[in-house]
């Protein structure tokens, strides 16, 4: 009982209790009526050496263990994993990010409807995956780093443009421990069993991707340009196969698309520069 009191007495000293709760936790038990009143004080002298403080001493206040997970508390995102909606709040950024952002980027590739939905699905997910997968190991760096605080038994810190380490008494140690195992532990743990489901999910939508056979337009430049043309100058049949994925991605009926030429063909400087088909323009014929 005297451990679970002392505890319940450092969390109202550090401000993890509402008002009433620190003044009822900070009065002796009716068992001890020999024990005067105890109140817990946050009042602090510059620097940290407050008779009264129940922080680590020696450290500022902007850099006690404690209060960087206060802070961190109040960062957008950070206060997600605090509970169990933080599933939910996942689900809908992955919702709002997958509608507002990565349909409309993955259409503007994938445009033959219903023919290329797979393909305009996955897409899309590859890209919310990959910002969730962003946004989601940045909330492991951030509570990652305070669990790390909260563990270390010598606290570093900065003061007067210079680093120096102080070690935790044994209320601080208690304290520290207590708050890492009661929260910090939880909110990591919640944020581990969406990290995992996220990077899988987006492995194979991005294998998918690279096995489909739906014909991509991807910008080429330099050697690889240069490789590209010299292929289509030389390879008639390779030719042939890159007009007719030009085709499949204009979409149309069988009839237009046996209609489709390269831009090049009303151009006589273009088609001989193409090359092919007796140097009048692959495809043009």
């Amino acid at each position: 009982f005297a451990q679970v009191f002392a505890q319940t007495l450092a969390l109202a000293a550090a401000g993890y209790l509402p008002p009433d709760a620190r003044i009822a936790a900070s009065r002796p038990c009716s068992a001890l009526p020999r024990a005067g009143a105890i109140f817990a004080s946050e009042t602090r002298e510059a620097g940290g050496q407050g008779p009264g403080a129940f922080l680590q001493r020696g450290l500022p206040k902007n850099q006690q263990p404690v209060r960087e997970v206060q802070n961190l508390r109040r960062e957008f995102l950070f206060d997600w994993p605090m509970d169990d909606g933080y599933t939910d709040k996942l689900k809908g950024l992955y919702g709002a990010t997958m509608l507002v952002v990565s349909l409309p980027i993955a259409f503007d590739t994938y445009r033959v409807l219903p023919a290329q939905l797979p393909e305009l699905l996955a897409a899309a997910h590859t890209g919310t995956a990959a910002f969730m997968v962003v946004a989601v190991l940045r909330l492991r760096l951030g509570w990652g780093f305070v669990q790390k605080r909260l563990k270390e038994r010598v606290s570093y810190y900065e003061q007067n443009q210079r680093g120096f380490l102080a070690k935790k008494d044994d209320e601080a140690v208690l304290r520290d421990r207590l708050i890492e195992k009661s929260e910090v532990a939880p909110a990591l743990r919640r944020i581990d069993r969406s990290l995992l489901p996220l990077l899988a999910s987006l492995l194979v939508s991005t294998a998918a991707l690279e096995i489909s056979d739906v014909p991509v337009l991807r910008t080429l430049s330099g050697d690889s340009a240069t490789r590209y043309t010299s292929q289509l100058r030389g390879d008639d049949e390779f030719a042939a196969a890159e007009q007719a994925k030009a085709r499949q991605r204009m979409g149309g009926g069988a009839g237009e698309q046996e209609n489709v030429k390269p831009l090049y063909c009303d151009s006589r400087y273009y088609k001989i520069l193409a090359g092919g088909n007796s140097q009048g323009g692959v495809g043009c014929n």
